[in-house]
């Protein structure tokens, strides 16, 4: 059987479960230096994961997809490897997520932290959002690298693309699309996991031509070059609109150079080599 890793987005359902039951019902989520206290009672930490045992599936939304998506499976070929933002909340929920995954008999890895708005916003707006940002790029390179690592280990690596603010349901997404990995979440509607199709464009054709032809990441030019252009002229185009491939232009803004950049580098590596 083949061994699964599991990338979690993690947010805080599993909090906002808790309070509709009564607990931690006084506090705001966004009341870092609060929800800061509450993390270092080890009390409160395991009241939420007695809570969270009661029914896992029902009280966190990540646990809900993670948990159907490996029902009937073999639980010691599975590892999990959550993430979540930089806020006491956030790191709240994923402790008790991660006592009841190894409850239950998975192996977990270390949380990585993203930059999370709360905690920096008590400082400056600004600064939130620029860490914010630099963030959420930093966590799509941390992701692809780490599910490129494990799929050269033999994995078959999914992405739970369910828990997390907005932008980073979609780098989880996002990662999965570019590392050819099994991108899953909940349809509320039909209470039940849907797995998405590989929406990230795939070449084709002369596509595949041209990017083996720049599968060295050497940059091309001068002859070699209007060679390339002549023979694959809207190839260049449609894949540079994709970012597979950059042409560099002068100061007239003629193209006179071109190179695969890594998301082509990548396509060529794990799917068309």
């Amino acid at each position: 059987m083949s061994k699964e890793f599991h990338i979690i987005s993690s947010g805080v359902s599993l909090i906002l479960n808790a309070q509709n039951k009564g607990l931690f019902s006084n506090l705001k989520i966004s009341d870092d230096c609060t929800w800061q206290k509450v993390l270092e009672d080890p009390k409160s930490v395991t009241e939420l994961t007695e809570f969270l045992k009661s029914n896992p599936m029902k009280e966190c939304a990540e646990l809900n997809t993670f948990l159907r998506a490996v029902k009937d499976k073999d639980l010691s070929n599975i590892e999990v490897y959550l993430f979540g933002t930089k806020t006491a909340v956030n790191e709240l929920c994923r402790r008790a997520i991660e006592n009841v995954l190894k409850h239950l008999g998975y192996r977990t890895y270390t949380p990585y932290e993203v930059s999370g708005y709360f905690w920096e916003a008590n400082f400056d707006p600004s600064y939130a959002t620029d860490e914010f940002t630099n963030g959420i790029s930093e966590l799509l390179d941390r992701l692809i690298h780490i599910a490129k690592r494990k799929k050269d280990e033999g994995y078959t690596v999914y992405f739970n693309a369910t828990g997390g603010f907005k932008a980073h349901v979609i780098v989880t997404a996002l990662a999965g699309f570019l590392t050819n990995g099994k991108i899953y979440y909940m349809n509320e509607e039909f209470q039940d996991i849907v797995f998405l199709p590989p929406l990230f464009y795939l070449p084709r054709g002369k596509e595949i031509e041209l990017l083996r032809q720049l599968s060295d990441k050497k940059p091309l030019s001068g002859k070699e070059f209007e060679g390339i252009r002549a023979a694959y002229g809207s190839e260049l185009e449609r894949l540079e609109v994709y970012g597979i491939i950059q042409l560099e232009h002068d100061d007239f803004g003629r193209p006179f150079r071109v190179k695969i950049t890594n998301k082509g580098g990548l396509l060529v590596k794990e799917i068309f080599s």
